[in-house]
Formats: C-alpha cells, sequence, structure tokens
C-alpha cells in the first residue's frame, strides 16, 4: 500500500536509470508540464502554491491508497482555489482547474453523490483530479483488474468516458497541446484551445480513448 510517507520524491538507483519507477515518470512529466504552462501563462505554476508533506499527508488521509498520478501532481502544488478569480490562473486545462488539496475531501464527496445519482455500477476506484463550477470533473478511474485511465464525467450525465489511456498518457497529451500550440490564451485572458487540433492530438496519442472519437 502507498501511504503518505512514499508520496515524496525518492532519488533514483543506478539500475532505475534506463527504466525509472512510474512515479518518476509521472512527476518529471508533471514537471514539464508546468514548464509549458508558465512558458503560455506566467505566474501560473507559482499559484498553484507547494506540495510537499502536509498535501501528500492530507491525501493519505482521504484514501487508502494514493494513485502514483496523485502523488506526482501534490508532492509538486497544493492545486487552484474555487475562489480563485484571476483569469489566466484559473484553468489547469481549458475549463478545468486542478483541485486545491483543502477543497479535495468536498470534491470526493461531489463525485461520490453524482455517480450515486447517476446509478453508477462499474466498479473500480473513482476519484477527482479537475473540476470546473458546474461539477463536471476529469477522473482517475481504476478498473477492478487494476487499469488506470483517465476519464471524463458530466454532472448530467454521470457516465466515465476515457480521455487518456493511462495517467502518463495525460500527462504526455497535455504536454503535446503546448507544444503544438493547441493551447492558447483567449483575449480574456482564459486558457482556450483549438478544438480541432485537440481532437487530432488526443486521438493520435489515446488510440484506445472514447473521448476523442465522439
Amino acid at each position: 500500500m502507498l501511504g503518505f510517507r512514499n508520496c515524496g520524491l525518492l532519488p533514483l538507483k543506478d539500475d532505475d536509470m534506463l527504466n525509472p519507477p512510474s512515479i518518476e515518470r509521472l512527476t518529471v512529466k508533471f514537471q514539464e508540464y508546468l514548464k509549458l504552462s508558465g512558458g503560455l501563462r506566467p505566474g501560473y505554476s507559482a499559484s498553484l502554491g507547494t506540495g510537499g508533506e502536509r498535501v501528500t499527508a492530507k491525501l493519505g488521509s482521504l484514501m487508502p491508497k494514493v494513485p502514483e498520478v496523485l502523488q506526482a501532481i501534490y508532492s509538486q502544488v497544493s492545486g487552484t482555489s474555487s475562489e480563485e478569480e484571476e483569469p489566466n490562473l484559473i484553468e489547469f486545462i481549458p475549463g478545468y482547474r486542478l483541485i486545491h488539496i483543502d477543497e479535495y475531501e468536498q470534491e470526493i464527496k461531489v463525485l461520490t453523490s453524482i455517480l450515486e445519482d447517476k446509478g453508477y455500477s462499474g466498479g473500480g476506484t473513482v476519484l477527482p483530479l479537475l473540476t470546473n463550477y458546474g461539477s463536471d470533473f476529469i477522473c482517475y478511474f481504476q478498473s477492478e483488474d487494476g487499469v488506470e485511465r483517465i476519464c471524463d464525467l458530466l454532472h448530467d450525465y454521470g457516465d466515465l468516458v476515457v480521455m487518456y489511456d493511462s495517467p502518463e498518457n495525460f500527462l504526455e497529451t497535455l504536454c503535446e497541446f503546448y507544444k503544438q500550440e493547441v493551447y492558447f490564451v483567449d483575449e480574456e485572458g482564459y486558457l482556450d484551445c483549438d478544438l480541432i487540433k485537440e481532437g487530432e492530438v488526443g486521438a493520435a496519442l489515446n488510440p484506445e480513448a472514447n473521448y476523442w472519437s465522439e
């Protein structure tokens, strides 16, 4: 079981250098995302605050096993408050903010309520990752046989739709959205995207995800 004491970065051993542990790969990819995001939106990365033991300890108190993608993200940052009002500091991806660690427990309750109300019966583990003011979510999902995905869940429907084939693909795809200029800042300062290019890049990097073909 992964407890919060394992949520920090550990130094790589010599035999890990060519094939680093997945937590290390995820953390490095998230750090790349932060760098690319900061290039387009100066100040955004700093606005996410710092991660560390307090943040990862809070996660560990909310769930029996903390997914590695959550460890990787929250070991680095705290997230974005629902009270943030500065347009260029709100969104992690267009339309969604990274849940602040101090609001994470409440967002678990909101997500659980939606799934229960919509009669979700897919099993596995579903945890919030990103959300918006309409209580739509981008979720971490682990099936009962251990397969990890990142899914879209719209409040009005309650269906989990696979967006990214894995947590690593999630972060890799977001980095590509920046590199291929899918993302841009609109006239009001909000993060926006070229929907056609987003679909093309998303589908190419996540061939098993239904989201991009709908």
